[in-house]
C-alpha cells in the first residue's frame, strides 16, 4: 500500500481569476472546496473558498479548473519526495532575447499613363474609375439604388486586376470587411446610399476609433426610413455632424460634377491613409446618374504598405 507524503503540495486560489464555475467543487473527493459568499471587488464575481484540513493534495481540483491561473499548486512547499515544483523558465534558461526589426513604410508610387481622349461618364462610373486609379483593389458592399452602378462596374473591372469585389450579406457585414482590409493597410471602399449608410454607422465609428482608413461613396436618396430613390441631399447633416457614436467625425467630400466624382474619389484615398480616418464622398442621385466630360489624370497610383499595418 502506497501512502501519500504528508508534505504533498496543496492547491491555492487566486480569487481574481476564479469565475465561480464550481467545477473544482465537483472534482474534489474530500469536499474541501465550497461555494463562496463574498463578491470579489475586482471582478464582481464570487470565488470559491478552500478548506484544506482534509486535503490529500490529489490536485484534481487544479485539473478541473478552466482558468490557467485560478487554482494552482503551491510551488513553495513542493520540496517533497515524489513531488514537483513549478519553476520560472527565465530562472532555468535565462531571459529570452528576441531581436525584432522595426516596421518601415513601403512607399507607393505613381505609374504614368499614356494620354487618352476625354470620356463621357456618369458620376458613379467616374467614382469607380477614380478608385481604380487610386489603387483600390478591394470593394465590399451591398447593392442599393442609386449607387449600384458604381459597384457593378467595380465587379467587372477588379477580377481583371487581381482585385476583390465581395457582395456582403448586408451593409453591416460590408463595413466590417472594410475594417479588416483597412486594418491590413489595404485601400478599400464601398458604394452605398441612405439606408445602407445608416447601417454602416457603427462600423464607421469603429474605424475612426481604431484609426483605420476606408472610403465610403454615399449616393444619397430620399428618406426617412426606406424613403424613395429620388435624388436628395438628405445625409449631409448625418455625415458631417452625427457620424456614429462617441462624437466621431470623418472627412467629408462633396463633388458637384462627374469630373469631381473621379478627382475627389482619388483624393479620398490619399486623405484616408494620410490621416488614418474614413472619408465619405457625398453625391446624390443626380451626381450618380448625370453624364459629363471626364478627363483622366496622367498617372495611376500603385499603393504601398504603411508601417503601422506591416
Amino acid at each position: 500500500m502506497y501512502t501519500l507524503p504528508s508534505s504533498r503540495p496543496r492547491p491555492f486560489l487566486e480569487p481574481a481569476y476564479c469565475k465561480g464555475c464550481l467545477r473544482c467543487i465537483e472534482a474534489c473527493p474530500k469536499h474541501c472546496i465550497t461555494r463562496g459568499t463574498a463578491i470579489n471587488p475586482a471582478t464582481g464575481l464570487v470565488p470559491v473558498e478552500l478548506h484544506l484540513e482534509d486535503c490529500n493534495g490529489c490536485a484534481l481540483c487544479v485539473q478541473a479548473c478552466p482558468e490557467p491561473f485560478g487554482l494552482q499548486i503551491d510551488a513553495e512547499h513542493a520540496h517533497h519526495e515524489g513531488g514537483f515544483r513549478l519553476e520560472d523558465p527565465t530562472k532555468l534558461f535565462g531571459r529570452k532575447i528576441v531581436e525584432t526589426v522595426a516596421a518601415a513604410d513601403q512607399p507607393g508610387e505613381e505609374v504614368p499613363l499614356p494620354p487618352c481622349e476625354p470620356m463621357v461618364l456618369k458620376g458613379t462610373y467616374a467614382s469607380a474609375i477614380g478608385a481604380v486609379l487610386a489603387g483600390c483593389r478591394h470593394v465590399f458592399g451591398y447593392p442599393i439604388t442609386p449607387s449600384t452602378e458604381g459597384a457593378e462596374l467595380m465587379a467587372k473591372i477588379l477580377p481583371q486586376l487581381d482585385g476583390t469585389w465581395v457582395q456582403a450579406v448586408s451593409e453591416v457585414a460590408a463595413v466590417n470587411m472594410m475594417y479588416g482590409a483597412g486594418g491590413a493597410g489595404v485601400p478599400a471602399m464601398t458604394f452605398t446610399s441612405g439606408p445602407g449608410f445608416s447601417l454602416m454607422l457603427e462600423g464607421i465609428s469603429y474605424l475612426i476609433g481604431s484609426e483605420v482608413p476606408g472610403v465610403f461613396v454615399n449616393i444619397m436618396r430620399g428618406g426617412p426610413g426606406l424613403g424613395n430613390i429620388a435624388p436628395e441631399q438628405a445625409d449631409i447633416k448625418l455625415a458631417c455632424r452625427g457620424l456614429g457614436h462617441g462624437n466621431t467625425h470623418a472627412i467629408v467630400l462633396a463633388p458637384s460634377t462627374p469630373q469631381e466624382m473621379l478627382d475627389l474619389t482619388m483624393a479620398a484615398f490619399g486623405l484616408s491613409f494620410r490621416y488614418r480616418n474614413p472619408v465619405v464622398l457625398l453625391g446624390d442621385g443626380y451626381h450618380g446618374q448625370m453624364t459629363g466630360v471626364v478627363r483622366l489624370p496622367g498617372f495611376l497610383r500603385k499603393p504601398g504598405l504603411p508601417a503601422w499595418a506591416a
